[in-house]
């Protein structure tokens, strides 16, 4: 149960909101914040890569009891998250509300704000245990509307929820623009990688997508493996498709996100 100064803190942090003047953010219009976002966008992407692969090493070492090893990794995992940008300041946010300084907390909230700006689109799809969420953004820096090109950005994030080790085989996307047009991306696994995700594990990307109109939509499916055990025996494994739910890619204003659970 929370305590009165905690619950204090919160409502005076809420307050502080309403309240608080915010500083001009010009996301659509500022190249420099823009490239800015994308780029810790990617190096996040690149972060939580290395810290599944941290995790699973650490796992293995104890598992050995190698504890020397298991060690290192977790420092290797502590100074990677202290490099996040976003997680050091989720924590300096957490402080600050603690000790009640407010005016700092709210500093800190834009600041995370304008690293993690409002996803245009977003969908969250259940399929067997595997859970697909995506979220998309335009690029202004990088598009030219007189000429029809609308450059986005989308994050993905799959997360096994499920009892049985899976693994990303195949992508299978369908995109459609504005005016109905219909284009169908194929290939295997996903930026060059066919993960393998135990119980808990998750993996996340970031790709592209450009399109001719200012709106359109994204869904697909991935095929996947699924294992009953850790053998990876292909004989003894089977394939199951998981959705990608549908979600917008969107230039000019904000669209409703979607969900689905199977």
């Amino acid at each position: 149960m929370r305590s009165l100064r905690s619950l204090r803190s919160l409502r005076s942090l809420r307050s502080l909101r309403r309240r608080a003047p915010r500083r001009p953010r010009a996301r659509t219009t500022d190249r420099g914040g823009e490239s800015t976002v994308l780029r810790v966008m990617e190096e996040r992407t690149e972060m939580e890569k290395e810290r599944r692969r941290l995790k699973l090493e650490m796992k293995g070492a104890v598992e050995r009891e190698d504890y020397s090893l298991a060690a290192s990794l977790r420092d290797e995992l502590l100074s990677l998250d202290r490099d996040d940008p976003v997680l050091q300041l989720e924590k300096e946010l957490r402080a600050a509300v603690a000790e009640e300084r407010y005016e700092e907390a709210a500093s800190l909230r834009d600041q995370l704000e304008e690293l993690c700006p409002t996803p245009k689109s977003k969908s969250d799809c259940v399929t067997h245990g595997v859970r697909v969420r995506v979220s998309s953004y335009y690029v202004p820096s990088r598009s030219s509307p007189h000429l029809g090109q609308f450059f986005f950005t989308y994050k993905v994030q799959i997360s096994n929820e499920s009892d049985k080790t899976v693994q990303v085989r195949n992508r299978h996307w369908v995109i459609t623009n504005a005016q109905g047009r219909v284009d169908e991306v194929k290939g295997p696994g996903v930026v060059g990688e066919q993960p393998i995700l135990r119980p808990g594990e998750s993996f996340e990307y970031t790709s592209a997508c450009p399109l001719q109109t200012s709106y359109g939509t994204m869904e697909g499916k991935y095929e996947m493996i699924v294992f009953d055990r850790d053998s990876f025996d292909l004989e003894e494994a089977h394939r199951m498709e998981v959705k990608i739910g549908r979600f917008a890619l969107n230039a000019t204003s904000d669209q409703p996100s979607y969900d689905c659970t199977i």
